[in-house]
């Protein structure tokens, strides 16, 4: 790699680094007040909140890799072309292909990079985000037992007072619905004047420890049976109704491997064909789709010193977003069986391969006005075409 191409691929890479931990910030805060909401019934909440985050960072990885590539290019070379380093390169005969070089090196990095973010680690991430999600749900007495509330978990439905000095809590009373196959047969309830929430740590279950109680039991919902009282009695562990599913009921938690090896269904009947391949083809586009932003990014940022304009970035990312938003809406129809499953996103990347090398080709070729400035030119063209008859009548009418 020659001296240029170093001086290039540093720049580029601090750009789009920067922009990647930027983007990824912003996308963990939107997400962080709904992790806080739900860890807040958690009896660990700092563990499973880290947790949850760090299998977050691979789908948040999926979505500022492309945004963070294609703006880091743009910023590049904008950057490049009003310092006039650019027009310096290209007056001493580096071709723009030249120039391009260390970007689609980047390029082809982070698409490898995004086969197994896509391919292995946001798949069991987002398995492992719902089974922590799941766990917390199977709330905790910890998260029940508040002063002056009351709080359903599964069938029991709780209230507890925190008047008593030191650790204890009290008074306390349990609304359990009673089942009997699937059916509601009765309810039972439970007093007690104090109790005291202790934590397993071989388990890390909790266990309430109730004092001074009694229960009753109504069934047939008007047949009272014999009150009881205790001393001492206990509840254990938070209401874990089953263990969360086995990972692969969504093809989305499933990897591209296994993808593949599902293609024809006759691993996991749980997921149509249709349904697997669109999936797996779009992860696959999506890998693709980097190797060719760079041909988009490098025009986009031009500007030759004369004329500098944000433009580029701007239309450079709604460009991205529609993008994204197109394939996905593809992957969907194949997923239904409303086309095959390649085709829709395979289209869009075919399309998106053709307008980057009829872009890129006029600006290596033609070293004219760069093409957003152009663009920017026929824009106002029209505007003023619009605006003309306006005008005329506002003329005549005066």
């Amino acid at each position: 790699m020659g001296l240029l191409n170093q001086y290039l691929f540093g720049r580029a890479v601090k750009t789009v680094g920067g922009l990647i931990i930027f983007a990824m910030v912003v996308l963990l805060l939107e997400r962080l007040l709904r992790i806080f909401q739900v860890v807040a019934t958690s009896s660990k909440p700092a563990s499973d909140a880290t947790n949850m985050v760090v299998n977050l960072l691979p789908h948040y990885l999926g979505i500022a890799i492309p945004m963070a590539l294609l703006l880091g290019i743009i910023i590049t070379m904008d950057r490049l072309s009003k310092s006039s380093e650019l027009v310096a390169g290209l007056g001493a005969g580096v071709s723009l292909m030249h120039i391009t070089r260390p970007f689609l090196f980047i390029a082809a990095v982070l698409a490898i990079f995004t086969v197994f973010i896509e391919g292995y680690f946001q798949p069991v991430g987002r398995y492992n985000y719902r089974q922590v999600e799941h766990s917390i749900k199977q709330t905790s007495y910890a998260a029940a037992l508040r002063e002056g509330t009351f709080t359903e978990v599964g069938n029991r439905t709780f209230f507890a007072g925190t008047d008593l000095k030191g650790s204890d809590i009290g008074p306390i009373f349990i609304h359990e619905v009673i089942y009997e196959k699937g059916v509601i047969a009765g309810v039972r309830l439970i007093t007690a004047e104090r109790g005291k929430l202790e934590i397993r740590e071989e388990i890390r279950e909790p266990v309430l420890q109730l004092s001074e109680g009694q229960t009753y039991q109504v069934m047939d919902r008007e047949k009272l049976l014999g009150g009881l009282s205790f001393e001492k009695s206990a509840i254990s562990g938070a209401n874990r109704t089953e263990s969360f599913r086995v990972r692969g009921d969504d093809e989305r938690e499933m990897t591209s491997l296994e993808l593949f090896q599902n293609r024809n269904g006759d691993v996991n009947d749980n997921i149509s064909v249709a349904q697997n391949n669109a999936t797996l083809n779009l992860r696959l586009a999506r890998a693709a789709l980097l190797l060719i932003l760079p041909f988009i990014a490098v025009p986009f940022g031009l500007n030759y010193g004369r004329n500098p304009s944000s433009a580029g970035i701007f239309i450079g990312a709604v460009m991205l977003v529609a993008l994204q938003k197109a394939m996905e809406f593809a992957q969907n129809l194949g997923a239904k069986g409303a086309i095959p499953a390649g085709v829709g996103v395979w289209a869009i990347v075919i399309l998106l391969a053709g307008f980057a090398f009829w872009i890129f080709r006029a600006s290596a070729v033609k070293m004219g006005q760069p093409p957003l400035t152009s663009f920017q030119q026929w824009v106002k063209t029209l505007q003023d075409t619009v605006k003309k008859p306006f005008e005329r009548k506002r003329v005549e009418t005066h």
